[in-house]
């Protein structure tokens, strides 16, 4: 099962039923599909559940607006396109031609399933 890696849970909304989160455009990301989603703890990423896409939408840096950047991050605009930006500043994007993808999420319940509930408590390193 593919994972879905959050530094930071901006907005907090990893508490949510349904949460979003833009990435570079990665064919990974596919609507219907289930995820492992983990948050990073100290020098490890913990598992938090599992979640499945439920629709993407692509957009440039530059159409980030304010309803896209309240949602995922609780900041402003401009305060967004910065912090991806900085993320993925090593990558070296040609930002007036990469395409990101804004997603949306909901949480799978782990009702009836002991197996995901022993793996909460699991530390992972991002692979």
């Amino acid at each position: 099962m593919n994972r879905i890696c959050f530094t930071y849970n901006w907005n907090n909304k990893l508490s949510g039923k349904i949460f979003t989160t833009i990435r570079l455009k990665n064919p990974k990301h596919q609507i219907n599909e289930t995820y492992e989603i983990f948050l990073k703890k100290g020098t490890g990423f913990v598992f938090l559940c599992h979640a499945t896409i439920m629709d993407i939408r692509h957009i440039k840096l530059s159409e980030i607006n304010e309803f896209i950047a309240g949602l995922d991050t609780g900041y402003s605009a401009h305060e967004c396109q910065d912090l991806i930006r900085t993320m993925y500043k090593s990558l070296k994007p040609d930002w007036n031609t990469q395409v990101l993808s804004f997603i949306l999420l909901r949480k799978e319940s782990l009702k009836g399933s002991a197996n995901r509930s022993i793996s909460v408590n699991r530390q992972y390193r991002k692979t």
